[in-house]
């Protein structure tokens, strides 16, 4: 939610298999990158993962140790940080804690935003979100189990998981019958900010069903 004087806008949106400290912290990452220009924003989470990890300098020393929490540990979130740090430093921020669940307005309107978000239709993948059985976890976080493989990028406009970017779907030049292979990805989606390349399941294509796809490209 943002409030600028009587201006006021609200974002919501739901995500599959997830925790608690990534959606909040995708929700200041969200609100801030909804500013069109540099400006001084104050920013009111009840999530002491999210302001602690900035206002005591965690999330900096992670970064300039490449994303380690300690020698044998990985930061939790790195990917969701690093799009994080890119918006804030756009910005002059400064997040305060409050309570959660104590009648403050703005903050019960938010809680009501997420829940309807986590139980509406359509919710999208969260394609950062890494399932652990691992302790020492930041407190708060709860872990989904599912037997399920991880999915990876599922549709066009997702961020990239390596720099962030919306992602895009094309299709190749040229589809190549290769040595081998039962099959051939009829698309693929694409970042334009890294340039990542991500193969999705749903874009195979069986070569006994094309033939003459590929009989046209020989």
């Amino acid at each position: 939610m943002l409030l600028f004087g009587e201006y006021r806008r609200e974002l919501s949106c739901g995500f599959e298999m997830t925790t608690n400290n990534r959606m909040e912290l995708l929700a200041v990452i969200a609100g801030l990158e909804a500013l069109t220009k540099p400006c001084r924003a104050t920013v009111y989470s009840d999530s002491r993962y999210v302001v602690n990890s900035v206002e005591k300098g965690s999330v900096f020393r992670w970064r300039d140790k490449d994303w380690w929490r300690t020698k044998k540990e990985k930061a939790k979130n790195a990917d969701l940080w690093k799009r994080f740090l890119a918006v804030y430093a756009k910005h002059d921020v400064v997040l305060k804690w409050v309570p959660g669940h104590t009648g403050i307005p703005e903050n019960e309107r938010c809680d009501k935003l997420a829940l309807a978000s986590s139980k509406s239709n359509g919710r999208l993948c969260d394609i950062g979100y890494e399932p652990s059985n691992t302790s020492g976890s930041p407190s708060g976080i709860k872990v989904h189990k599912t037997s399920s493989p991880k999915t990876k990028h599922v549709r066009p406009g997702e961020a990239c998981r390596k720099c962030g970017t919306a992602i895009i779907k094309r299709s190749p030049k040229r589809k190549k019958r290769k040595p081998g292979k039962k099959y051939y990805y009829e698309w693929y989606l694409f970042c334009p900010g890294c340039k990542a390349m991500y193969m999705v399941e749903d874009a195979k294509r069986n070569l006994d069903t094309s033939a003459s796809i590929f009989d046209r490209c020989d």
